[in-house]
């Protein structure tokens, strides 16, 4: 982390509230210092439209007033940093603008008006687009003075509890936001971590760095980066629309789903009202008895149901070619279809414990089946109506089921699990590494030794990075373009793109290597004792080793999670610098088991 600027105290902590003015420039030089953090678990979506982006930029050049920026000065690394409560989508427009990615009047602002542009400009980091805005007024943008509010606090509920109160008059946020703003319990805490998987803005830390943001924000523009807002799920299939999804009714439809699943045999009804308690911001009995029950039954073991079915869906759309909404012949948003669908599988899957034995037979089935299906409009969803059509789904379905084989149908949902691990390397790229295959691109096919060998030693440098990591290794998925179609030309296979990922797998060089990818597999995981690690470790890496199959390719995971102590790849220890791998001294070693100690 850069060097603290000279006018941020870095002294502890300061009760009263600070007021400063900044200028742009000034805002910029912190972003690049990475001073800016953002707390997933209260602050909403990075969801503001390059329109928004303009005309907030356009304020700016105008001379016009803007809003106040609100601040959470703390601490990270034994550097002073600052945690956004209010003011993220601001913050993001003028940093997003300097840096070229969007511009005004058709113009893009001068890289050469500020020494920090400059640098970057120079360092070949950032790239000066065309038109360019004119010096002056870029000028103007650089000079303009933001107001600041800071505010020290002595622990995380007071800050929940201000950006609460700040958004409380609602015009800031939707009635789902405010309620999951700050609600730290099980409930809320479950609901949106199911809701970013689905949204794929998941993080693998609720606190990012502002410069992050980006890679999991939501556009309906043609940036290089982030997620377009027709690829999600729910606007994708016509469940919900753009603006919905804009004001998180994804996560009420969540709400509702996971309230159902944790309150069996109960079938609770829906409304705004009831949400409103599950989640704190009204008093009632409805949050005890959702938080008791999520504990009974693990929010873990609903969460992996929750993906599984999610999975289920998604592969009969898959297999339907048709969106969700054409699939049951309705023209129209349909959030409670959705949910009576939903339900219906979770019950045969995990209350009848059944599972699907004719796909095929199932798109056909579903097919028109709004017809069967009479939902009561309006803000209260009985549960009566609920029940009533959640039988008549599992009566037309039901004969596309079977008993179920496994004893826990939840354990081989990998399918949105797989494409959470590929978005969260995005801003956590110490803990995640990608390799095309087990064998060189030469044409011999033949096993890369120390290639599997550099896996190991990733891994162990991944446990290395603190004592909470997790570290994970991708074999399937290619680094670049070229390896893709290189992967392509020696067995022809094509790979299946997914965010700009290139998953190759390794079914083609698996089959070559032993006959088959079930025999290479139990092959690979016996190669794991020959390393030169504690057995303990082996015994972990083997355990978690998965064999993944997404669309068709086979992908091969390895995952490492850090031990009580630091974990030595044959007697040395290494960690992971970006993407490089690199020993640790001697005179350093002080310092790593102080980290684990």
């Amino acid at each position: 982390m850069a060097k603290l600027p000279d006018n941020i105290p870095a002294s502890s902590v300061q009760r009263e509230l600070s007021i400063r003015s900044e200028s742009i420039q000034r805002i910029y030089n912190f972003y690049i210092n990475h001073l800016f953090y953002v707390n997933r678990r209260y602050q909403r979506k990075l969801v503001w439209t390059i329109e928004e982006k303009r005309a907030f930029i356009d304020s700016i050049l105008q001379g016009f007033p803007v809003p106040i920026i609100l601040l959470a000065e703390s601490e990270r690394e034994k550097f002073s940093v600052f945690e956004i409560i209010d003011g993220m989508q601001r913050l993001n427009a003028i940093t997003s603008f300097i840096e070229g990615e969007f511009e005004i009047n058709e113009k893009y602002f001068d890289l050469e008006t500020m020494v920090e542009s400059k640098s970057l400009l120079d360092q070949d980091i950032l790239k000066q687009k065309k038109p360019i805005l004119e010096r002056n007024l870029c000028e103007i943008i650089a000079s303009y003075v933001l107001p600041i509010s800071i505010y020290s606090f002595d622990n995380d509920e007071k800050v929940d509890e201000v950006f609460r109160r700040i958004n409380s008059n609602g015009k800031h946020l939707s009635r789902q936001e405010l309620r999951a703003a700050g609600a730290t319990d099980d409930f809320p805490d479950l609901v949106r971590k199911i809701s970013n998987e689905i949204r794929t803005d998941t993080s693998a830390s609720d606190v990012l760095l502002l410069n992050n943001m980006k890679y999991i924000s939501i556009t309906n523009a043609n940036l290089e980066y982030g997620i377009k807002v027709n690829n999600i799920f729910w606007v994708k299939n016509n469940v919900l629309t753009k603006e919905m999804v804009r004001e998180s009714k994804d996560e009420e439809v969540v709400a509702e789903i996971v309230a159902y699943m944790a309150l069996q045999p109960e079938v609770p009804r829906s409304s705004s009202e009831v949400l409103d308690e599950y989640y704190g911001l009204i008093p009632g009995p409805r949050g005890i008895d959702i938080e008791t029950a999520l504990r009974r039954k693990n929010p873990d073991v609903i969460k992996g149901q929750f993906v599984k079915v999610y999975d289920e869906m998604r592969r009969i759309l898959d297999e339907s070619g048709r969106k969700f909404n054409e699939l049951l012949s309705n023209q129209n948003a349909v959030p409670r279809y959705f949910q009576v669908i939903f339900l219906s599988f979770y019950e045969l899957m995990f209350i009848e414990r059944m599972q699907i034995a004719n796909r095929r037979g199932l798109v056909d089935s579903l097919m028109n089946i709004s017809q069967n299906i009479d939902i009561t409009r309006g803000g209260n969803w009985s549960s009566s109506n609920k029940t009533k059509n959640i039988k008549a789904v599992k009566g037309i379905v039901r004969d596309c089921f079977k008993p179920s084989e496994r004893e826990d149908p939840a354990l081989d949902s990998w399918l949105t699990e797989f494409e959470t691990l590929l978005t969260q390397s995005k801003t956590e790229q110490a803990l995640y590494d990608f390799k095309q295959g087990f064998t060189k691109l030469d044409g011999r096919t033949e096993f890369d030794q120390d290639n599997f060998d550099k896996i190991i030693k990733t891994l162990t440098a991944m446990a290395n990075h603190s004592p909470n990591s997790t570290g994970y290794v991708c074999v399937g998925v290619a680094d670049n373009d070229n390896d893709a179609k290189r992967v392509e030309s020696i067995y022809g296979s094509q790979c299946v793109e997914y965010k700009g990922f290139k998953i190759t797998g390794i079914d083609h060089e698996a089959t070559r290597l032993k006959g088959s990818v079930d025999k290479f597999f139990g092959w690979l995981k016996q190669k794991i004792e020959s390393q030169p690690i504690q057995q303990s470790v082996k015994s972990s890496i083997g355990r978690n080793i998965k064999l993944i199959d997404y669309h068709g390719r086979e992908v091969v995971l390895f995952k490492l999670s850090a031990g009580r102590d630091p974990t030595a790849y044959d007697s040395k220890y290494y960690e992971r610098i970006g993407a490089n791998v690199e020993e640790i001294k001697f005179s350093e070693y002080n310092e790593l088991f102080r980290r684990f100690s």
